[in-house]
């Protein structure tokens, strides 16, 4: 019985970030659809992908499910699965801060992040990275900042590139 509670919670909670809503699919779409064809070429898609410099290409592929060289609407939300800021849009900013805050206490330290962030061994850069305040927590306010930040730079044209050595 216990097994199949868990089993049902990890499929609900997946679930809640599998199911984009149409209007930030369409929000995202826009940012990044520069040349407004209605689909996303490799370097449009790479603004999107915060692993881009790694890892963009690979996920380009992965997430071109029909193989055309595109990441079309209907591609996206699968494209984009990988990525921190689209689980935590997807679901909403304060559902999911409110389901991550384990102990309630308001403020996420870096294990409660660990259950969203999608960046693996960097997870812990990530988290470093949004908390501005550099108390060791992200507030709701950074937590919002750290959701947003990709797609708001995408959206003003901006791209953040590390620079080279």
């Amino acid at each position: 019985m216990k097994l199949h509670f868990a089993a049902a919670l990890l499929l609900a909670t997946s679930v809640i970030t599998a199911t984009p809503s149409a209007p930030l699919m369409q929000r995202i779409m826009n940012a990044a659809d520069k040349d407004k064809d209605g689909k996303l070429a490799l370097e449009e898609f790479k603004r999107l992908d915060v692993q881009a410099v790694h890892h963009g290409d690979e996920h380009f592929k992965a997430g071109d499910t029909d193989s055309d060289g595109f990441i079309a609407a209907d591609e996206l939300a699968h494209a984009l699965k990988k990525q921190t800021w689209f689980s935590i849009l997807s679901e909403g900013i304060e559902s999911c801060f409110a389901r991550l805050d384990a102990n309630k206490d308001s403020k996420l330290d870096a294990l409660e992040y660990r259950n969203i962030s999608k960046m693996g061994a960097h997870s812990m850069q990530h988290f470093k990275g949004a908390d501005t305040s550099k108390d060791g927590f992200l507030n709701l306010t950074e937590f919002t900042a750290h959701a947003e930040g990709k797609l708001k730079r995408v959206e003003g044209g901006v791209t953040t590139k590390k620079p080279t050595k």
